[in-house]
């Protein structure tokens, strides 16, 4: 197997961990007590549990392989050419596409869902919406939410930034490279063994045991404020500049396919660890622990984010390292879901709240239908258009009509000059 197909595994992590975020907030509508009222149906443990699990890893995978393909684009293109890559494929999408989608999409998608059950439901709804009962949107300044889901986009600006400037820093002042040498050592020695999710978590672990208010049901946050959140940045960061270095020597990433099994097991256990101290009933603001049990939880929960991570590239590079159709359509198709899919996901918790079902059943309704409407609206709309351009970086070509063999033979041979020849035979 060569480095540049194991390339597929790493682009799938990252996809998978963007297609899980249709899968995690699909499972918030059945969270008890979640802060959009407009979201929530019947309350699930199980939902909570799903939630809880996704969470604990997804994000931190994701700007993991954003860190590694970062510094492999300014390798290969150069830093001017990354960054209007990254102009072009991240802050257009962050500045253009997530107002239309929070001020357009959205509120149509709950309109046409409450509008199904009649006009009736639908003003009711709206009654509730202007007295702050209920809403598609959550409370607070709008200043406050403003980043929604695509509050990793503005994450990502952040790290691009301090990772160039960083970069030319060292670069400067290290003509030699003995700093990127004690780098390498220090990330080869974290790779190599199983105390590395051990230490990589240590210090994000030591802030959030100080951080008062820290929230621990939801391990890191998902900020959606344009002021910058301290525990954010720290703990996507570290994930973000562990993969900027990885990509220095990716074998190290590699070779996490050796003991994924391992780390999936630990990760399991250390996840039902969190969960014996925490509960399973979400809990939306903090503290909610002292004393011992909070420095268990918060080395359990930060361990056992580095363990998941292990787990999922090492079973990726495993099992989903040769170029795969489906898996590329997905990676490509996945950027497009994310985006879009909090519409049709309030429009399926909308349209099924009134009935009342077995909440897995609403869950499986609701992820089910969005997905083919995600993907029918990716291809037909994205993929061969100026908006699959700036969000894959490049426009496929729409696919031509096959011809008859004979056909495309001689219009092949024309252009060759050839077309005497096959006349003739």
């Amino acid at each position: 197997m060569q480095p540049t197909d194991r390339l597929h595994a790493l682009d799938a992590v990252r996809a998978y961990a963007l297609l899980l975020g249709v899968v995690l907030h699909s499972a918030a509508g059945f969270l008890q007590g979640f802060p959009i009222p407009s979201w929530v149906d019947t309350p699930s443990t199980a939902a909570a549990v799903i939630y809880f699990v996704i969470h604990f890893f997804r994000m931190s995978a994701f700007f993991l392989m954003a860190g590694f393909f970062a510094r492999l684009v300014v390798e290969r293109r150069g830093v001017k050419a990354f960054v209007k890559d990254r102009s072009k494929r991240i802050a257009v999408p962050l500045f253009l596409f997530g107002p239309v989608v929070l001020g357009v999409l959205l509120p149509i998608g709950f309109v046409l869902g409450a509008l199904a059950h009649g006009l009736g439901y639908l003003q009711a709804l709206g009654a509730q919406m202007q007295s702050g009962q209920n809403g598609p949107v959550q409370s607070g300044s709008v200043f406050d939410n403003i980043l929604a889901h695509l509050w990793f986009l503005y994450y990502l600006l952040i790290f691009y930034a301090f990772a160039l400037g960083l970069r030319a820093l060292v670069r400067a002042v290290d003509r030699r490279g003995r700093i990127a040498e004690v780098c390498d050592r220090i990330v080869a020695f974290l790779m190599s063994g199983i105390w590395g999710p051990v230490l990589i978590a240590l210090p994000i672990a030591v802030y959030v045991w100080q951080l008062k208010s820290w929230t621990e049901w939801l391990g890191l946050p998902a900020p959606q404020s344009l002021v910058p959140n301290i525990t954010a940045m720290i703990g996507y960061g570290i994930a973000f500049g562990l993969g900027w270095l990885l990509n220095r020597q990716p074998q190290r990433l590699m070779n996490l396919q050796q003991h994924w099994a391992i780390y999936f097991v630990l990760a399991v256990a250390l996840t039902i660890c969190c969960l014996s101290i925490i509960g399973t009933t979400p809990l939306w603001k903090g503290p909610n622990l002292e004393g011992n049990a909070r420095i268990a939880y918060a080395a359990a929960y930060m361990i056992g984010i580095w363990c998941w991570v292990f787990a999922a590239v090492g079973a990726a590079v495993r099992f989903l390292s040769k170029g795969n159709p489906v898996t590329r359509y997905l990676a490509d198709a996945s950027y497009w879901v994310y985006i879009m899919h909090m519409t049709t996901i309030l429009f399926f918790i909308t349209l099924l709240r009134p009935y009342h079902w077995y909440w897995a059943i609403k869950f499986v309704i609701i992820v089910g239908g969005s997905m083919p409407i995600l993907l029918l609206s990716y291809h037909y709309f994205v993929r061969f258009t100026w908006i699959g351009a700036i969000l894959n970086g490049r426009r496929h070509p729409r696919p031509q009509a096959s011809a008859p063999a004979g056909t495309a033979a001689r219009k092949r041979c024309a252009r060759t000059g050839l077309a005497d020849h096959l006349t003739k035979h």
